[in-house]
C-alpha cells in the first residue's frame, strides 16, 4: 500500500534534486574551466557547490549530520586555490591544503559517525512507566531539554539500554511542535 507524500517528503525530494542539479553544474563549470583556462567557471562552480551543500544539509538528518558541510570544505578551498592568480597560488597553497587535509578528516569521522547514527539505535528516548515511551531524541541535550519542557515526570535514556521501545509510537512524535501529541494518542 502506497502511502500519499506529504509536504515535507515532497520538500526534501525537492531539496536532493536541487542540490544534484547545483552539483552538476559546479562539474560542468569545473570541466569548462579546466578546457577553457578561465578562472571565472571555477568561482561560479564554488558557488553552485556552496549552494547544493546549504540545500542538502535541509535534507540530511541526525546527529553529525554536519559531515556534508565538512566534506565540501576541502573542495571548495581547493577550487578557490585553482580560483587565484598565479603570482599568488603559491603561498596560498600553504594555507590551502593543509585545511582540506584536516576538513578531510574531520568529515571522514563524522560521516562515520553519522552512518553509525542512522539506525536509531543509538537515540534517546524519553518514558514514562505507566504512558509508555513519550519521545524519541537524537542526543541526550535534546531529551533533557525536552524533559523539562514536558513538566511531569519521565525517564530518559539511550534506546540500547531500552530495547522495547524501539517498537512503540511515540506519544510526541512531532519535531516542530515537541508537545503536541499524536492523534492516536488521545
Amino acid at each position: 500500500m502506497n502511502m500519499p507524500d506529504t509536504t515535507a517528503d515532497a520538500r526534501a525530494r525537492q531539496d536532493r534534486t536541487t542540490a544534484a542539479g547545483l552539483t552538476g553544474a559546479a562539474a560542468v563549470c569545473v570541466v569548462l574551466a579546466a578546457g577553457s583556462g578561465h578562472r571565472w567557471p571555477v568561482l561560479v562552480a564554488a558557488g553552485a557547490l556552496f549552494g547544493a551543500v546549504m540545500v542538502y544539509r535541509r535534507v540530511v538528518q541526525g546527529a553529525y549530520a554536519y559531515w556534508v558541510a565538512w566534506a565540501a570544505s576541502p573542495v571548495l578551498s581547493l577550487l578557490m586555490l585553482w580560483a587565484q592568480s598565479p603570482d599568488l597560488r603559491g603561498a596560498t597553497a600553504l594555507l590551502v591544503l593543509p585545511w582540506a587535509g584536516l576538513s578531510a578528516v574531520v568529515a571522514l569521522v563524522l560521516f562515520v559517525l553519522w552512518r553509525s547514527r542512522r539506525g536509531g539505535h543509538l537515540d534517546w528516548v524519553v518514558w514514562h512507566p505507566d504512558l509508555g515511551l513519550l519521545r524519541r531524541e537524537l542526543t541526550r541535550r535534546a531529551a533533557l531539554d525536552w524533559v523539562r519542557s514536558y513538566g511531569k515526570e519521565c525517564l530518559a535514556d539511550r534506546l540500547d539500554r531500552a530495547p522495547e521501545l524501539a517498537r512503540q509510537s511515540p506519544l510526541y512524535p512531532y519535531v516542530d511542535r515537541p508537545l503536541k501529541q499524536a492523534p492516536s494518542a488521545r
